[in-house]
């Protein structure tokens, strides 16, 4: 079985379903056993850089060599050194590799010419409609079809000697808004500097803003300011700043796409210009914001689906051992219609449209309430123990067969057991490139458990005896930082219906969330630490001692079993402060506690009482005498004072109490019992000295 790995980024969160749906389709014609391992990433829509390279990071899971083909579609990637990097891994890898309407050099293309079509309809404007003073609205400078498209535009006018200034072209990006802008941009460039760009919804239909007397309203007849069209005065001006425009529109407005090309008409209205009466615009790719907008836009059509067919048939052909052209180009055609003023070539079905309209928003709104409930389940969970299965059901109700889902580990240590680490351990513990052995697999349906959870690769986790199937990857990120990433198989409902990107944001969000909550736990309980915890020894002070010990004390006394509280205070602490200095005093402090914390046993409950004086709590055990955790004290301070070669003694006098878990004495008492019985013992050592 042959897998081939499909790296693509959807424009601006929209999934480009119909390059797998091509590829899998000829696959299927061909009776070949192959799967489809997409890699998809939604980077260039948020404006957090952050973000967008965390969705970039999905490309770094395969191994290339994995695979047997490779296809891209990489247009749309917002960042030149993230293709430069995938292009230079995969002609290391050696694999057969197509890019989709963009050419690079070692890679097999497939698309349409996009050179060749530019040209096709400047022609058409030049030579059948006469248009001599053209600009154009070129969308993204470093883009290969813009580029394509814009050099296109050039070569046409040049062969026609027709010229080109600077001001004449215009990029900036492919949306509907920038056709918009653009439109009074080139106005401004050319001379026209009254138009100020006023955003009045999205739309952007309503009414620009002018310099000088005229200070709002529209150039249209029909001002949405009644007070402002009732003003002779005002309607003049606004007639006479229209025929300033008309006098400086070229004949023709040539758009690197449809988006731009509504936008400009869109804008047009609004000025009270008329496409094509007053200017002629163009389009390309067809899209039915084109084809059924007023005027339908003059356009360049082509079947997405057959670029997803040509790649795959470049691929069956080089498995079989035969040599393809490095360039496949589909069919395209040029639609003139209306916005170029050739009138509309063929009857459109409106109602049918209106239809597949009214259905889509039907549809559209279900999707939505789906997601809201989606997004409540999300809300509702605690931890990621819970979430994982919760995100697994979104994609059973979208009929996908398998689903794994893989994080790094600190997430797993974050699980249904609750906060475990310290406040310090942050989300700069995750890579921000790659995804690093750690991984683990914490969520599979359909897929064998092996007994093994840690991610070691994809194969042959993410394989399948059969082909004709298709794996969908997304990345799970906070920001930048890969916290692990998801896979499912045929996801096709999510494709189709533009889901994917929007159930993996919802994700994201939810998994952000969750390690904000511990993350935020974490802090308080260090919080709480600091304000039970001696900063000098880090054992536990006296409200330490209020908190914790007395928990242990009540839950003992509950049991029904003793416990064990011995009263320490360091011996000849003033001699070693005179002698040595303060800071040795410190040092001796800090030694003490190891060796109250150290002898008193595993379980006890070390606190630094108050300056030398210090508390062990624990349970009593008879097998072990209390004389003998006494001694272990004190051997535990001379082995301390051997290691760190201190230069005095370490000694204590102790005295214990064992509790009565039938009496009604507080722990608080006895600690004072404790204490008394100390005292007594250091002046039996006073006496002896004497």
């Amino acid at each position: 079985m042959k897998k081939v790995a499909l790296f693509m980024d959807g424009w601006k969160r929209y999934f480009t379903y119909a390059w797998p749906l091509g590829f899998m389709q000829k696959i299927k014609e061909a009776r070949a056993d192959v799967n489809l391992y997409i890699f998809n990433s939604n980077g260039n829509w948020n404006r957090d850089d952050g973000y967008s390279y965390g969705e970039y990071n999905i490309y770094n899971l395969p191994e290339l060599t994995d695979f047997d083909g490779i296809i891209i579609s990489v247009n749309n990637i917002k960042y030149p050194e993230v293709t430069a990097e995938l292009l230079d891994r995969i002609r290391k890898s050696g694999v057969p590799a197509i890019s989709l309407e963009t050419a690079f050099d070692g890679l097999h293309f497939v698309g349409i010419d996009n050179y060749d079509a530019m040209y096709d309809m400047t022609r058409h404007m030049i030579e059948e409609h006469g248009a001599k003073k053209v600009w154009y609205l070129a969308g993204p400078k470093d883009n290969y079809e813009a580029q394509e498209r814009c050099r296109a535009f050039r070569d046409c006018m040049d062969e026609y000697g027709l010229t080109v200034d600077d001001e004449d072209v215009l990029f900036g990006d492919f949306g509907f808004n920038d056709g918009v802008t653009g439109l009074e941009e080139l106005l401004r460039a050319h001379g026209h500097t009254c138009i100020k760009h006023e955003k009045d919804g999205p739309d952007y239909g309503g009414p620009a803003e002018v310099y000088g007397e005229i200070t709002s309203g529209s150039f249209a007849d029909s001002a949405p300011d009644a007070e402002a069209s009732n003003n002779e005065e005002m309607d003049d001006r606004r007639l006479e700043e229209r025929e300033i425009v008309r006098k400086i529109l070229p004949d023709a407005i040539i758009c690197a796409n449809d988006n731009l090309a509504v936008g400009v008409c869109n804008r047009a209205e609004a000025l009270g210009l008329s496409v094509p009466n007053d200017f002629k615009v163009t389009g390309f790719d067809n899209f039915d914001k084109a084809a059924y907008y007023t005027p339908r836009i003059t356009t360049v059509s082509r079947i997405r689906e057959k670029i997803g067919a040509a790649a795959a048939e470049i691929m069956l052909n080089i498995w079989a051992g035969n040599n393809p052209d490095t360039s496949s180009y589909i069919d395209y055609n040029c639609i003139f219609t209306e916005s170029c003023g050739c009138g509309a070539d063929a009857m459109l079905n409106g109602r049918q449209y209106l239809k597949n309209y009214i259905m889509g928003v039907v549809e559209r709104e279900e999707i939505d309430e789906s997601t809201l409930d989606f997004t409540h389940l999300l809300s509702k969970c605690k931890d990621y123990s819970e979430l994982y299965p919760c995100v697994q059901s979104s994609y059973s109700q979208a009929e996908c067969k398998k689903c794994v889902m893989v994080v790094d580990r600190s997430l797993v240590e974050m699980g249904g057991a609750g906060p475990t680490l310290s406040a310090a351990y942050d989300e700069d513990v995750f890579a921000v490139k790659g995804y690093p052995q750690r991984m683990q697999i914490v969520y599979r349906q359909g897929i064998a458990d092996d007994g093994d959870d840690t991610y070691h690769s994809m194969f042959p986790l993410l394989d399948d005896e059969v082909g004709g199937n298709i794996f969908l990857f997304a990345p799970f990120h906070f920001g930048e930082k890969a916290a692990g990433f998801c896979c499912v198989e045929n996801g096709y409902y999510l494709m189709d219906k533009q889901l994917w990107s929007t159930v993996m944001s919802e994700v994201n969000v939810a998994m952000i969330n969750l390690f904000n909550k511990w993350r935020l736990e974490q802090i308080n309980q260090e919080l709480t630490a600091i304000s039970i915890k001696d900063p000098l020894t880090q054992i536990y002070n006296r409200e330490g001692m209020r908190q914790i010990a007395a928990k242990a004390f009540d839950k003992a006394a509950g049991q029904g079993r003793a416990l064990l509280i011995m009263f320490a205070d360091m011996d000849r602490l003033k001699y070693i402060n005179d002698t040595y200095g303060h800071e040795c005093g410190d040092k001796a402090i800090r030694s003490a506690a190891r060796a109250i914390a150290g002898g008193g046993g595993i379980s006890s409950i070390p606190v630094r009482y108050g300056g030398d004086e210090f508390v062990s709590i624990s349970i009593y055990d008879e097998a072990e005498p209390p004389e003998e955790r006494k001694t272990a004290i004190l051997e535990k301070a001379r082995e301390i004072v051997a290691q760190e070669k201190l230069p005095f003694a370490l000694e204590f006098s102790i005295g214990y109490v064992i509790t009565d878990p039938d009496g009604d004495k507080t722990l608080e008492e006895y600690v004072r019992e404790a204490d008394h019985i100390m005292y007594q013992e250091k002046v039996q050592k006073k006496v002896s000295r004497i």
